[in-house]
């Protein structure tokens, strides 16, 4: 499925022991914590170059979690 939207770095997990800072797509579905196939689950610097972007990306949610297979930089 492709979603489209801003990334963001923001606090998830609040208030539980996986509080941590992510890289998170905000659009238009939903706030969905971005993750790679094969990236870090905490800190991907590939992601992190995405934070204040417009991205279009194809991916699948799964556990809140979307897991981007490709995306490109809208604007």
């Amino acid at each position: 499925m492709q979603y489209q939207g801003k990334v963001v770095r923001q606090q998830v997990g609040d208030g539980s022991k996986s509080e941590h800072p992510a890289v998170v797509l905000v659009s238009p579905h939903g706030q969905f914590k971005l993750r790679r196939p094969g990236g870090n689950p905490f800190r991907d610097p590939e992601l992190e170059k995405l934070v204040g972007q417009e991205i279009a990306c194809d991916g699948e949610i799964h556990q809140g979690q979307l897991l981007m297979t490709s995306w490109n930089v809208v604007s």
